[in-house]
């Protein structure tokens, strides 16, 4: 077991995670047990309070390397990444190398616990360069092949040298033919490098691009309802801001600060050919990088205003898509192109400026390179008709100093501006970072097999803005099994709470447990899992009727779906479909009346069958005859261990609960068994709660 500890050890530091300084006593006996099988497994990590190592189903993909390997005959390994389509290259205390996969060939990923005192300060920057570092070989690979390639340039000027030194003064052809083999096989190896080298950065950088966007993807996906910005469509367009860095990581970009470092090198060799030559490129390549420095900060400031702003625009034509129906018929259309408009002007006044300055750097740095050449052909016909400096060695001299500056003038005003724009991309993708996610990054979620339905918010508050709370509850108990019923007039809070409870939502202040767990502590799956919530505002996916079905949820078979089809009510519109169950569905649902979209939710939460279910106004959009349909359905599944939060203005709907809350204001207005509750509103002269309660945000 001490193999494979050591093992475990190594992985953590693949992955630059901090383990405690104790945790190889909590193993125990390190010759107790051998790890062969699961339960042996299963009590190590029970031992060392870790989570059970996440078995890989399947076959690998490349982003989830590295990985510990288990294999019946040779145990266990480190496995970093597949070389073949059946050997993976491993790392064992007994062997490196390719390993064969067999039949009973297993993958697992440790799950590392958090400590306490690690913050989430990652930056998105890190995400890259971790991703990147995993892939050092490669880097390492093409570095060498980069320096080989700087070598080979040097075949050309060495040529042409020999060529007008030694072969046309002395008629030598032989040697003529011998350097032209010589330079045709460097140059042909030059190629093999160059196109190696390529392919190479590009395949590695595509792995990249997949690796970051499906962080970045699942990232957002992570963050609070409660915590996300205004705009969906500026979150959108700021996440797709790894694109510009992903633009940097191509090869050009790559080779071009690659071959910086053998500038001076190439510096040095004009000084062994050609000597005070050597002074022209010595100038004018620290003058370049100078210019450089001062057009990047010119650009940056409009580049990041452009990239803003960029990204406003791509949320505001978002926006606009999506209320499409509502800018039509309210002749909104108008006001939408208006906002583009002078988002756009923002947009191209910030472009235009670094266009210009791109452009004025383009010019500079060409005549900068032009300048350098003439300068070394004068100095360098000075040097040769003083007989200081053969014609060859200045052909030659002159060849190389445009390897010192050519490279860097050609490329650096591009690379300049796709600097700019990732940096602002970079900025963007931080403040992402920083959003609070369903799970606190410094927590260790707990999993606990059973997960009583009781729900306690205790002095909970919440807020859209901390100004102005929009949920002050002292103390709130729910027991497992109870149906209550929740009412109260518009913006009393009645939505916002199911959020909380569904554990959408975050309280600003207090605490709310599930089952006697801090709900913030409980895995965000299995708190998905055990509560189910239905929104008022239910919007289906792009895709097929079996697909928003299934979401999340095991197919349980044609027999299965169809019963809940038919017992919510959506048998007949399924049945007049051709394709039935795949009935094709477009986004948000749009084709099917609301309450066809409210019917499919309901259905797949039938589906889950979940402990505790919340919903938000179910009814809202039915007719009676489905309204009736539904309230016997329910009657049917809300069993006695079975919790129900029903928020509703119809009041047929609180035959269903035996407790009913009143909100108003955020608070607890009335708290009771229904009919009591019910019989002081009709009492009451002032009756809002029940008649100003409409299927509107509560």
């Amino acid at each position: 077991m001490s193999q494979f500890l050591d093992l475990v050890e190594r992985f953590a530091g693949r992955l630059g995670f901090e383990l405690a300084p104790a945790w190889r006593s909590q193993a125990g006996d390190p010759d107790s047990f051998s790890l062969d099988d699961d339960e042996s497994l299963d009590r190590l990590s029970a031992r060392l309070g870790w989570r059970r190592p996440e078995e890989i189903r399947g076959r690998p993909r490349a982003h989830q390397f590295p990985l510990l390997m288990f294999d019946p005959v040779e145990g266990w390994a480190l496995a970093e990444q597949f070389e073949t389509i059946d050997a993976v290259r491993v790392v064992s205390p007994a062997f490196s190398g390719l390993r064969a996969i067999g039949s009973g060939t297993r993958f697992f990923l440790p799950q590392f616990p958090r400590l306490r005192d690690r913050e989430n300060t990652e930056r998105a920057i890190s995400v890259f360069s971790r991703s990147l570092l995993m892939r050092k070989k490669v880097l390492f690979s093409a570095v060498v092949a980069t320096v080989v390639v700087n070598l080979i340039a040097l075949a050309t000027s060495l040529y042409s040298m020999q060529v007008y030194d030694r072969v046309i003064p002395n008629s030598g052809f032989a040697t003529l033919w011998v350097l032209t083999v010589g330079v045709g096989v460097a140059l042909l190896l030059d190629f093999i490098l160059r196109t190696t080298r390529a392919l190479m950065i590009e395949r590695e950088a595509a792995k990249v691009d997949t690796e970051v966007s499906e962080f970045f993807f699942a990232r957002a996906e992570a963050v609070r309802l409660d915590a996300r910005p205004p705009s969906i469509g500026t979150m959108a367009a700021q996440i797709r801001g790894w694109e510009q860095i992903r633009s940097l990581l191509s090869s050009a970009s790559i080779f071009l600060l690659a071959d910086l470092p053998f500038a001076l090198f190439f510096i040095l060799v004009i000084f062994w050919i050609g000597g005070p030559v050597a002074i022209i490129p010595l100038i004018s390549f620290p003058v370049a990088l100078v210019l450089a420095l001062v057009f990047a900060r010119l650009i940056r400031d409009d580049t990041a205003k452009a990239q803003v702003n960029g990204n406003r625009k791509n949320g505001l034509l978002v926006e606009a898509l999506d209320a499409a129906e509502t800018l039509k018929a309210n002749r909104g259309s108008w006001h939408m192109l208006a906002r583009w408009n002078a988002l756009m002007e923002e947009v191209q006044l910030h472009e235009d400026s670094v266009k210009r300055w791109s452009s004025v750097a383009n010019s500079l740095f060409s005549m900068l390179q032009q300048l350098a050449y003439v300068l070394i052909i004068a100095v360098g016909a000075v040097l040769v008709t003083r007989g200081e400096m053969t014609p060859g060695a200045l052909i030659a001299c002159s060849i190389i100093a445009g390897r010192v500056n050519g490279p860097l003038l050609a490329q650096l005003p591009g690379l300049l501006v796709q600097w700019g724009y990732a940096r602002s991309s970079l900025q963007g993708l931080d403040t992402l970072m920083k959003l609070p996610l369903d799970q606190a990054a410094d927590t260790e979620s707990l999993r606990p097999a059973q997960l009583e339905s009781s729900l306690q918010l205790t002095d909970v508050k919440f807020g859209y803005s901390p100004e102005r709370p929009s949920i002050d509850i002292p103390r709130l108990d729910i027991r497992a099994g109870e149906k209550i019923g929740v009412i109260g007039g518009i913006g009393s809070g009645k939505s916002t709470l199911l959020r909380l409870i569904a554990g959408l939502y975050a309280p600003s202040d207090g605490r709310i447990t599930v089952g006697g767990l801090e709900m913030r502590q409980v895995a965000p799956d299995i708190l998905r899992r055990r509560i189910g919530y239905l929104p008022q505002d239910t919007r289906l996916l792009n895709g097929t009727m079996r697909e928003n079905l299934l979401l999340g949820l095991s197919d349980p078979g044609d027999d299965t779906l169809m019963k809940a089809i038919h017992d919510i009510g959506l048998g007949q519109m399924v049945a007049s479909h051709p394709l039935g169950i795949d009935l094709p569905i477009a986004e948000g649902g749009r084709g099917l009346s609301g309450g066809q979209r409210t019917l499919t939710m309901l259905t797949r939460l039938f589906l889950s069958d979940p402990d505790v279910w919340l919903l938000d106004e179910p009814t809202s959009n039915l007719d009676q005859a489905a309204e009736a349909r539904l309230m016997q359905t329910l009657r049917s599944r809300m069993t006695e261990d079975k919790t129900l939060v029903l928020v509703t203005h119809r009041m047929q709907l609180l035959s269903l609960t035996q407790r009913l809350i009143v909100m108003a204001n955020g608070r607890i207005a009335l708290d009771g068994p229904t009919q009591e509750v019910l019989a002081k509103l009709r009492g009451n002269a002032q009756p809002a709660p029940v008649k100003l309660a409409t299927s509107g945000e509560g």
